[in-house]
């Protein structure tokens, strides 16, 4: 689940309500995967971008925070999900 969101946050186009809502469910979630909440607090903190400037962006930031290692790949070469199943996600979360 926390992928799917994570994913959703980094690719597509969420509509900005959709957005808001996920990044402020995930704000009160205890994360299974550390590297997932580094990758949710820069995301957090991200001013609104354009879907190609995300990557590069949260690649700056996560080495900011202080986790250059951090791979990120697989959020954004995973097909987004589509909002059906992220309102879905969000009600198991």
């Amino acid at each position: 689940m926390e992928r799917k969101l994570l994913t959703a946050l980094c690719q597509s186009a969420l509509d900005a309500q959709i957005r808001a809502n996920v990044l402020q469910r995930l704000k009160a979630h205890t994360f299974v995967e550390p590297d997932y909440e580094v990758i949710y607090r820069a995301l957090a903190a991200m001013p609104e971008a354009e879907s190609g400037e995300i990557r590069g962006w949260l690649a700056r930031a996560v080495t900011r925070l202080g986790y250059p290692d951090i791979d990120f790949d697989a959020l954004f070469s995973a097909a987004p999900p589509a909002s059906v199943e992220v309102a879905a996600l969000l009600e198991r979360l």
